[in-house]
């Protein structure tokens, strides 16, 4: 089959490449700037790469038309003024691409988000508008994924650098269902496609639901090989909370104003109906820590 991948310099999006070349899919890119994606993807000469920014109608090349399926792994935006405005037109102008071609079926990626804060919102309208597409859509919502360079990881690393970790006591509350890299894209991949996953929506979760703090005692054990002490406080403002993230670890203040928010409530999945369809040897979080380890 002839696959089309948007964001596919994007975490998951990278990764998702040698699965859907492992199965001897024609995997065709759309990237911004090819000399760049051939400089970070050892997978450059195995893919076709299609040049255009969906932020730019004029700038995208003509899709080929016998697509048969497209995945949207499109990144979200920074949470700045505006950004909402631009994830929409991005998606609009996917869908003008994409109603030009056989598409079959869009797949796309966002996170499980029930309190819907502004991100939330936008990944909504998003949605909204793909849903106006020839294609059939399938989207998949996430629980937090734990990976090699997932954000997840990098959260974990850089709060138990140093000993002990002062978090809110809301943080350390916060009910978890972390889900394995590898096992989002066995669900990216076995929804291809499958006429089971059309015009549906999905949650995607591991198989253990943890609190904030026993994913750091965990990471500490199986990453850090040491017991990580945890201390709590009643108040720490959203504000203050994402500046300490961005200084102790590699995340962006926009990303970790983002986990913030995400990290006062519970991400758990509601709904199992995934695993029926598509049945996935899932990972404990120690199993998918240890990977990384």
């Amino acid at each position: 089959m002839k696959i089309l991948l948007t964001g596919a310099n994007g975490y998951i999006g990278a990764r998702l490449i040698p699965a859907l070349l492992a199965k001897g899919h024609e995997v065709a890119c759309l990237v911004r700037d090819p000399k760049l994606f051939a400089k970070q993807s050892e997978y450059a000469n195995q893919v076709t790469l299609i040049t255009g920014d969906l932020l730019r109608n004029r700038s995208l090349q003509a899709l080929p038309a016998d697509i048969d399926a497209a995945y949207y792994l499109v990144n979200a935006l920074p949470q700045t003024s505006g950004f909402a405005g631009l994830e929409a037109l991005s998606a609009q102008n996917f869908v003008q691409a994409i109603d030009q071609t056989t598409c079959k079926q869009i797949i796309s990626l966002s996170e499980i988000d029930d309190h819907l804060g502004e991100a939330g919102l936008s990944r909504l309208h998003v949605e909204e508008i793909l849903r106006e597409a020839d294609a059939a859509i399938t989207i998949l919502k996430s629980t937090m994924i734990v990976g090699q360079g997932s954000i997840a990881l990098e959260l974990l690393e850089g709060l138990t650098k140093k000993s002990p970790i002062i978090i809110a006591a809301n943080w350390a509350k916060a009910q978890e269902q972390p889900i394995a890299t590898c096992n989002v894209i066995d669900y990216l991949a076995g929804c291809l496609l499958n006429e089971d996953t059309f015009n549906s929506e999905f949650h995607i979760a591991g198989p253990d639901i943890v609190t904030f703090k026993q994913m750091l005692l965990t990471y500490g054990e199986v990453c850090r090989q040491r017991k990580v002490k945890v201390m709590t406080v009643p108040q720490v403002s959203a504000a203050l909370s994402s500046y300490w993230l961005n200084y102790l670890t590699p995340i962006s203040y926009s990303h970790a104003k983002t986990l913030v928010e995400n990290l006062k409530f519970d991400l758990v999945s509601r709904d199992d109906t995934i695993r029926r369809i598509i049945p996935v040897q899932l990972q404990t979080l120690k199993e998918a820590l240890t990977q990384c380890a």
